[in-house]
C-alpha cells in the first residue's frame, strides 16, 4: 500500500481480515494500514460480531424451516434476528414488545402485524406495526423485506404471500 492511497473502508477490512487469517500479526496490520491497535481490536470483534450473527439468523430460519408451523410461538429477538431487520427497526420492535411484556411470538401474530386492522377508539384502518412507537415507514417496510425474503417454510411462505397481496394493496 503506497503512502496516501486511500481505499473504501469496507475494502480495506476485508483486505486486513484475510491478512490477518493468513498470519500477520496485530502489530504488523495496524503499522501496514496505519491503524490503533484499538482500531484493530474493534475490526476483528465487529467481524466476529457479523459472523456470530449470521450463523444465529442462519440456525434460526432452519428452525423456522423445520416447523413450517404459524402458530408456534418463537422468543421474540429470535425471530427479529431472522428476518434481518434494520438495526432502528429491531430496536423498536424489541422495545415494544418488552413494553408489553411479550417475550415470544407466532409468525402469524406477526405476520397480522403488518396489516391493516381497525384503530381502537377511531374509524379507520392502520398497520399494527405503524402503530410501534419510533418505527415509520421504512421500517415498516424492512419488516416486510424481512418476510418477504425469509424461507419460513411452505405452508408459512404462502400464508405470509397471502398477506402480502393486502398489505401492497393498502400501501
Amino acid at each position: 500500500m503506497t503512502k496516501g492511497s486511500v481505499i473504501p473502508i469496507l475494502e480495506r477490512n476485508r483486505q486486513f481480515l484475510q491478512l490477518r487469517k493468513e498470519g500477520m500479526s496485530r502489530t504488523e496490520l495496524a503499522r501496514r494500514f496505519n491503524l490503533s491497535p484499538s482500531r484493530v481490536y474493534l475490526i476483528e470483534k465487529q467481524d466476529a460480531a457479523t459472523r456470530s450473527m449470521a450463523e444465529r439468523r442462519a440456525r434460526m430460519i432452519k428452525q423456522l424451516q423445520d416447523a413450517n408451523d404459524m402458530d408456534k410461538l418463537w422468543p421474540v429477538e429470535d425471530l427479529l434476528d431472522a428476518l434481518g431487520l434494520i438495526v432502528v427497526t429491531r430496536k423498536r420492535l424489541v422495545d415494544h414488545f418488552a413494553e408489553k411484556v411479550q417475550d415470544q411470538i407466532s409468525l402469524r401474530e406477526f405476520m397480522d402485524m403488518c396489516v391493516d386492522a381497525p384503530v381502537e377508539g377511531l374509524d379507520f384502518m392502520m398497520s399494527p406495526l405503524l402503530r410501534v412507537y419510533g418505527l415509520g415507514k421504512k421500517g415498516f417496510w424492512s419488516v416486510v423485506k424481512g418476510l418477504t425474503d425469509l424461507d419460513m417454510g411452505t405452508r408459512c411462505n404462502q400464508e405470509w404471500q397471502t398477506r402480502l397481496v393486502k398489505v401492497m394493496i393498502k400501501h
